[in-house]
């Protein structure tokens, strides 16, 4: 029953455009043609506004293959049609359409070319929505209608490369190691709960989306699949705008928040903060390990329940000041706050090979966490006569905090002792940026970027713990599990790329340097103090083709490496749970990997696709890693992972007509996972993925979306996950004359209450399985409203600071253009 009715959701979008498709009464249309060339032009940009509105477009479209073109309105009138197209002579024409004359054809239309323009896009009248450059793909929202009325996460839907799941998971060709940026800035927020922050950032604050699938020589040899960089408006109109929202979910979450931007003469604000509270029912759980070198210790079962409920809030501020038409003084600050509370409540059986009980026992254990991020960013850019020369200055200050606690207490059962422990673990990292940019064009087609940076961060843990006396009712300190931790690292770096942007081709080298100082100190042991020191040069290179308007290939080589974050070096023990043990790795290296990439890309009104095929490789993967003693699973982190990849991503939209649309985002990668050390350890295999997306528009304005996914286990070295799925429908309206409301209604796998995941861990001495439990239906209801008006615009730096040579862990982002980092 199940499928069927998933079926019959995937299916609707087609349903309803067979049944309630409706004609339009009002028609434009034509061919766009090069008479001196004799052919025609695809692709070409139309934007359609009344007489009476000169600047609010009615209707955005584009011509066919064969340059044809057919507009459909709504209302009769008197009509200005602007066509463009890159290289070409800009286009207008007027059209009167009344009841009597509802068509027009405007016949052939000739499109010569601008003997004037600059071979780029950015010199024409109006943008393509889709442009592909040598190394990213730009994404113009504030050329897209749908902006006015949606936030920036339902944008991401049409952007490229990126798809966004019923559960707001993003994605970037099927993968959840990338970046996001704002401006070319890291942000705290979107590292931890990037959905969360897009949802609550309205759309028309946005001027485009930026995936840069081969990231230069500018940023930070992070090891990254791709990153995503979101460019906002840098010019807010004289007054002021905001948007209000509210949302509440099953089983029980809420969220509330706001955002405002507004400027008086030369000084602009811009304002969002957001709060999220959730709290999740009662889930079951499962594991089961059998250690095949221990008869004694051979079996042990665990079976328990957990619950767990918290919050979030995060708030943006940006600042900007024109000193005067070449100086720019801007600001911005970054925070996010959360904590979370687990309940669990396990029983805990060990049996010997004969399966007769060894020891038994129940435990209780809550855990407490508080995390977030905050991030001062100021920027001083210069610029000249000399349009895009500019000089940049700029510092980041942020400091990410880390905490946690948890008592468990264990009630023996059977052969063991009752123990009842506390463990606080401070941790968090702070760091200091100073960086200097500077970007000259030379004769408009070539482009030169040098720079220079320097990051001081300090990582720290310091562990207490505490055991409980039954006898004396007083908690005591275990001395010797104690731990104090720095981890201080210095990193320098310098940069000097070069680009060339020809009416057909286009390449981009660089070259950046990058040292670093480690010195890890230990308070209370400082005999293992150790420090260590290294120098990386990482060579970039890109390039594209243009094989006609709409058709582009590009190609790239990157070398990434990844810096241990402070939650795989931090060497606290958490042994909460007796029997399964974690800690971190102090001794960690920072891994490098290659890629290289090949890309195709095709784009029209009509269709969109975009496919790719990579191959990468690492022989330091930091990797996490299990192993058994005595009984108990230790798992820590090592430089162990020799990995190969060969990956193919196919991206297809079609806009079937003005009010369906269909998409799907897919990707394959045969995976080669060996350790390279003694273990043996080894795994390979294909991984994958599908997700296909249908959005209607009914009468009244009514949008509908559905969609859903599959996605294979993920290759690891240790074990595999399952399968997993997942499906959502959607339906929002605008009210009020200006749309000003958004009411939405969406309901996540709402026929699957809850979803097991599996996963299987083991090597040559132990295997592990185990069984979790998910509450996956969900309902939502977001309502937000929109006021104010604005009138000029606010100016921002157009580089800033970008701190991604990091590991990140969950759903991070991120990337860096229009605001240039390094």
């Amino acid at each position: 029953m199940k499928k069927v009715l998933f079926s019959l959701l995937i299916m609707l979008p087609f349903i309803l455009q067979a049944q309630t498709s409706s004609i339009s009464t009002f028609e434009i249309s034509g061919q766009l043609i090069d008479k001196a060339e004799n052919e025609t032009v695809p692709y070409a940009t139309i934007k359609v506004t009344t007489k009476s509105e000169p600047g609010k477009a009615v209707k955005m479209l584009a011509t066919d293959e064969k340059g044809n073109f057919v507009i459909h309105l709504k209302a009769s009138g008197s009509y200005v049609v602007d066509f463009n197209s890159v290289g070409k002579v800009n286009i207008k024409k007027t059209v009167d359409l009344t009841t009597e004359k509802p068509k027009v054809n405007l016949g052939k239309i000739d499109m010569p070319d601008d003997t004037k323009a600059l071979g780029e896009v950015t010199v024409t009248a109006q943008k393509q929505l889709v442009k592909v450059e040598i190394d990213k793909l730009v994404y113009s929202i504030e050329d897209d209608p749908e902006a006015k009325t949606s936030t920036t996460l339902e944008m991401f839907r049409k952007v490229p490369m990126l798809t966004v799941d019923g559960e707001d998971k993003i994605q970037l060709k099927g993968k959840s190691n990338f970046k996001i940026l704002v401006n070319g800035k890291p942000s705290n927020m979107l590292s931890n709960n990037p959905s969360d922050v897009l949802k609550s950032m309205p759309a028309n604050s946005v001027k485009s989306v930026e995936v840069i699938t081969d990231p230069g020589a500018k940023y930070d040899a992070e090891g990254v699949d791709g990153i995503i960089n979101i460019i906002t408006n840098r010019n807010s109109l004289d007054g002021y705008t905001g948007t209000i929202r509210a949302s509440a979910s099953t089983p029980g979450s809420f969220g509330a928040g706001g955002y405002i931007s507004m400027k008086a003469g030369k000084f602009g604000l811009t304002g969002n903060y957001n709060f999220n509270g959730y709290k999740s029912p009662t889930t079951n759980n499962y594991s089961m390990r059998e250690s095949f070198i221990d008869p004694e210790n051979h079996f042990l079962e665990q079976t328990g329940k957990n619950k767990n409920k918290g919050n979030h809030q995060y708030a943006t501020a940006e600042a900007s000041y024109e000193i005067d038409s070449l100086n720019l003084l801007s600001a911005s600050f970054n925070y996010f706050f959360g904590n979370a509370k687990n309940t669990s409540y396990t029983s805990v059986g060990m049996y010997n090979e004969l399966r007769d009980s060894v020891f038994a026992y129940d435990q209780q254990t809550t855990s407490k966490n508080d995390y977030g991020g905050s991030n001062l960013n100021v920027d001083y850019q210069r610029s000249t006569k000399t349009p895009n020369e500019l000089l940049t200055v700029s510092y980041r200050f942020s400091h990410d905090p880390n905490n946690s606690s948890g008592i468990s207490e264990i009630t023996p059962i059977l052969n063991y002792s009752p123990r009842k422990q506390n463990s606080i673990n401070d941790a968090g990292t702070t760091e200091h940026t100073g960086q200097v940019d500077y970007a000259l064009p030379i004769k408009k087609v070539h482009y030169i970027e040098v720079g220079l940076k320097y990051i001081n961060r300090a990582s720290r843990s310091k562990t207490d713990l505490y055991l409980y006396d039954y006898a004396t009712d007083e908690w005591n300190t275990l001395l010797d599990n104690g731990d104090k931790f720095k981890h201080l690292q210095h990193i320098y770096s310098g940069y000097s790329g070069y680009a060339y942007k020809g009416k057909k081709f286009g390449a981009k080298a660089g070259l950046r340097f990058e040292g670093t100082t480690v010195r890890v100190k230990y308070e209370e042991k400082p005999d293992q103090d150790f420090g260590t020191s290294y120098f990386d040069l990482i060579p970039s290179a890109s390039g594209s083709y243009m094989i006609s308007q709409s058709q582009t290939l590009t190609g790239g080589y990157n070398m990434r490496i990844m810096r241990p974050g402070i939650w795989a070096l931090n060497p606290y023990v958490n042994n909460t749970d007796p029997r399964n043990v974690s800690f971190g790795n102090p001794d960690l290296d920072s891994e490098k990997s290659h890629r290289f990439n090949l890309g195709y890309s095709n784009y029209s009104g009509k269709y969109s696709v975009n496919t790719s095929v990579s191959y990468s490789f690492l022989n330091n993967g930091i990797q996490r890693y299990t192993y058994v003693e005595d009984g108990v699973a230790y798992s820590t982190y090592g430089n162990i992972g020799k990995r190969k990849e060969l990956s193919l991503s196919l991206y297809a939209n079609w806009n079937a007509t003005s009010k369906l649309r269909l998409m799907m985002n897919t990707f394959g990668s045969y995976v080669d996972l060996k350790a390279n050390n003694d273990s043996g350890l080894k795994n390979s295999g294909v991984t994958g993925g599908v997700f296909a997306n249908g959005q209607y528009t009914f009468p009244y304005n009514i949008r509908a979306n559905v969609g859903g996914g599959v996605y294979s286990p993920w290759i690891q070295l240790q074990g595999q996950g399952s399968t997993n799925y997942f499906y959502f429908l959607g339906l929002s309206k605008d009210f009020l004359k200006k749309k000003q409301l958004t009411v939405s209604l969406n309901a996540s796998n709402p026929f699957t209450k809850y979803i097991n995941y599996t996963n299987t861990t083991s090597d040559v001495n132990f295997h592990q399985y185990s069984k979790s439990q998910y509450t996956s239906r969900r309902f939502t209801v977001s309502v937000s409203y929109r006021f104010g008006e604005l009138k000029e615009q606010i100016k921002k730096a157009k580089r800033g600071i970008t701190n991604d040579d990091t590991q990140q862990s969950g759903n991070s982002g991120g990337g860096n253009s229009g605001g240039g980092g390094q």
